[in-house]
């Protein structure tokens, strides 16, 4: 594996984690949030499918956002989202 995929994947991680942690703070589960992200935002997505797009952190930005409009969870400030960048790092 490449520094290239290494990074990518470093960076799908901390998407997957930023959407998990507000998942978890708000006790959700991934069909509770499917079904927020489609009243709040009209974007129709199977639970299924929206736990494996965040367990593997592929998804888009619009989903990102989408779910942290959806929850009415405010995105992570500089310092919350450093902290997170440097765990998922130290971790690979």
């Amino acid at each position: 594996m490449n520094d290239n995929q290494i990074n990518k994947l470093s960076w799908n991680k901390v998407c997957a984690t930023l959407v998990q942690q507000a998942r978890q703070k708000n006790d959700l589960t991934f069909r509770d949030l499917a079904e927020l992200i489609k009243q709040k935002t009209s974007i129709d997505i199977e639970p299924n499918n929206l736990a494996n797009r965040v367990n593997r952190g592929n998804f888009s930005a619009s989903l990102l956002l989408a779910a942290f409009f959806a929850m009415e969870e405010p995105l992570p400030n500089s310092g919350d989202l450093e902290n997170i960048i440097v765990e998922v790092f130290e971790q690979l």
